[in-house]
């Protein structure tokens, strides 16, 4: 799960340093990487015993 973070910090310094071609190909990264993590992680049923 860190890779969504870093992603994102390096997103923010290219906002700061005006970058605005890479920040958008880095932004579709990171959507891309976050929703394969979620239809990886949210797939399996949760086996919860109360």
């Amino acid at each position: 799960m860190f890779l969504p973070f870093l992603i994102a910090l390096v997103i923010i310094i290219t906002i700061i340093t005006g970058k605005k071609k890479l920040t958008y190909t880095l932004w579709f990264a990171l959507f891309i990487i976050t929703v394969f993590w979620f239809k990886y992680h949210a797939t399996d049923a949760l086996n919860l015993s109360f």
